[in-house]
């Protein structure tokens, strides 16, 4: 206890916290404050329910009374509650108390009775201390949360019982002075608790009706004055969870807040835990990479902890793909990367699911062995590259690069080239899975660079280029049977005279259900070019010619629309012939007016552009047109793309 107390004294004199020191003076030997100053038995004690104060017959807050509560006003407030005769000797002790001394001595003089004093009459009542608000905030609860010290002290002598009161959300005065970020206020509730009999204990311990002490309070708004405050007085405090099961050491670091977490992580017994069985360290390895140092330092083990899902924080920090973060984990606890989450998934795969190429490879320098982990369905690492490398994931240009670094790793490495051809537990290799997908550049580097092996089959009996021909794009499909083609790909044993009609069929099938859209498309194209040609930018003139026939750029607009109305034409005849004709003739009618169709799109564009600069003159031909022109170009190469 000496031990103890002694160094929260220093800490008080270090904040030069007058009113802490005292308090602590006053607890020494206080049997109450002591399991404050000592970490209880059960670190992981969650919140009991806590009554309301009752006390005496509770009033409505007077308006007048609430109004000088929150300006702070004393001398109203002292008017409303007729405190005149009692208020000059405690202004002369709060003005006086310089020293911890005069604190003590002051404070034992004091007068606690008469505790349920009226003052004059007021609308329909007595102004009283016992007046709450509709969230039953009492008077002292206005003043801690709008930071009034002098008026705190004042109402607190009078009657200290307000000390415990508690709201609608079971908050007390301190939560509110914590939740404000008021030290001093802070200081002076412990304090006058402890001196006046109620115990700093009965004040600190109490709860919300969401299990947060005061401490919680503090840290999730950010005061970290406040912190040091209720972590010299009372250091238990950081074990305490709320009802959603946080510590406060974990909400700190998922405010990032890092100087709270320095000050927690000076007691080795603060609790570390968070929602869903994590600990501070999952959330800080997506936080803050000095936080996360700060934590390894403070207690190595938490990177081998798991949370509800089985998952490490190094799981979390593959996901996030920061390698910097990734190299701290592996050099204080390199054991962590074999840890498995529930589904089976080590942080390798987490790494190869999101497509981060140098956490993987940052892993496997540093734990070589760990590629041979497989999940719960048998799958390495490489088996989830290839299944989430396909264009319905969205994938961007970077993501296809770090797919393909991470194939060009396996191939260069002699003791990973065995994944290449791995089989899971339903016998798909990653070629299979590359080959569902579509993907051609993936499946390319596989069968070229990795030289997977195309023959193999799954347990239903595919290989690569069955499920190819089983996507359900056609141009996904043509791409990958392509290139699983070109190097000697081959369907699984079947009668000859069926892989062309499979073929065929998934052809038409796909020509029908495009060709809908595109004749419709193509008509609307052909519509409003027919429209433009007679509705002329400049109209005509009395003999019924264009008034800007002259100029070289309305000719070039009816060159354009022209040709944007005869191409958007022939593709919808195309379209049309290619569902009478054969299955072969059905294929070349759909490309042709697949290109008239663009062609018709362009020259659409580059029509209107046209009919633009020709109304405003040359200022828009000189300044907007190429940019213009670069636009539709972009348009065009877009639309091809898709």
């Amino acid at each position: 206890m000496s031990v103890n107390l002694d160094r929260a004294l220093r800490k008080a004199n270090d904040l030069q916290d007058e009113k802490l020191y005292a308090a602590l003076l006053l607890a020494e030997g206080d049997q109450r404050l002591s399991s404050l100053l000592q970490p209880p038995l059960d670190h992981l004690r969650a919140g009991a329910d806590l009554p309301l104060y009752e006390g005496s017959r509770r009033q409505a807050m007077c308006p007048d009374l609430y109004r000088a509560m929150l300006s702070g006003s004393i001398n109203h407030v002292i008017e409303l509650l007729g405190l005149q005769e009692e208020m000059t000797r405690i202004n002369n002790v709060s003005h006086d108390s310089t020293h911890v001394e005069v604190l003590l001595e002051d404070t034992h003089k004091s007068e606690k009775s008469n505790r349920h004093w009226g003052g004059r009459v007021h609308g329909d009542g007595l102004c009283t201390l016992q007046e709450v608000t509709a969230e039953k905030n009492t008077v002292l609860h206005i003043a801690a949360e709008q930071g009034h010290v002098e008026l705190v002290e004042k109402i607190i002598r009078r009657d200290n019982t307000l000390l415990i009161s508690q709201n609608s959300k079971h908050e007390t005065p301190l939560h509110l002075a914590a939740r404000a970020g008021h030290r001093r206020i802070v200081s002076l509730i412990i304090f006058l608790a402890q001196e006046s009999g109620i115990g700093a204990y009965e004040v600190l311990t109490k709860r919300s009706i969401k299990g947060d002490t005061v401490l919680h309070e503090a840290i999730r708004h950010g005061h970290e004055d406040v912190v040091q405050v209720l972590m010299t007085v009372a250091p238990a405090l950081s074990v305490e969870l709320n009802n959603a099961s946080m510590s406060p050491l974990y909400l700190a670091v998922v405010r990032n807040s890092i100087g709270i977490v320095t000050t927690l992580l000076q007691f080795s017994h603060s609790s570390f835990v968070g929602p869903n069985q994590q600990n501070a360290l999952h959330a800080a390895v997506l936080q803050s990479q000095e936080m996360m140092t700060m934590l390894l330092d403070w207690k190595v083990e938490l990177a081998n902890k798991r949370d509800a899902s089985g998952s490490t924080p190094i799981h979390y920090a593959t996901s996030s793909g920061d390698v910097a973060i990734v190299k701290t984990i592996l050099d204080k606890a390199p054991l962590a990367v074999y840890i498995q989450d529930q589904e089976g998934s080590s942080p390798l795969h987490v790494a190869a699911r999101m497509r981060h190429y140098s956490a993987i490879s940052c892993m496997i320098d540093h734990c070589p062995d760990s590629f041979e982990l497989c999940d719960n369905q048998g799958r390495n690492f490489l088996h989830i590259v290839a299944q989430h490398g396909g264009r319905d994931i969205n994938l961007n240009r970077q993501d296809l690069k770090n797919i393909i670094s991470i194939i060009n790793l396996v191939s260069q490495k002699s003791d990973l080239k065995k994944l290449v051809n791995e089989r899971d537990n339903e016998g798909n290799t990653p070629l299979h899975f590359a080959s569902m997908n579509g993907f051609s550049e993936v499946i390319l580097h596989f069968v070229k660079v990795s030289k997977a092996d195309t023959t193999l089959m799954n347990n239903e009996g595919k290989t690569a280029l069955d499920q190819a021909v089983s996507l359900r794009s056609f141009l996904l499909m043509s791409g990958a049977v392509a290139t699983l083609s070109a190097y000697g790909a081959t369907f699984s044993p079947r009668r000859q005279d069926k892989v062309p009609k499979d073929w065929e069929d998934e052809t038409t099938k796909w020509i029908d259900r495009v060709s809908k859209n595109l004749i419709i498309v193509s008509v609307l194209i052909a519509t409003i070019a027919f429209s433009a040609a007679f509705n002329v930018p400049g109209s005509y003139n009395g003999n019924g010619v264009a008034n800007l026939r002259q100029k070289k750029q309305y000719n070039i607009f009816l060159i354009l629309d022209t040709i944007a109305m005869s191409t958007s034409v022939s593709a919808a005849m195309l379209l049309v012939v290619a569902k009478a004709v054969s299955k072969r003739g059905s294929w070349t009618c759909f490309c042709l007016s697949l290109n008239f169709l663009w062609t018709s799109l362009f020259t659409m564009q580059l029509a209107f552009i046209m009919a633009v600069s020709v109304t405003l003159g040359d200022v828009f031909l000189r300044h907007e047109f190429p940019l213009s022109l670069l636009s539709s170009n972009d348009t065009t190469k877009s639309c091809l793309v898709s």
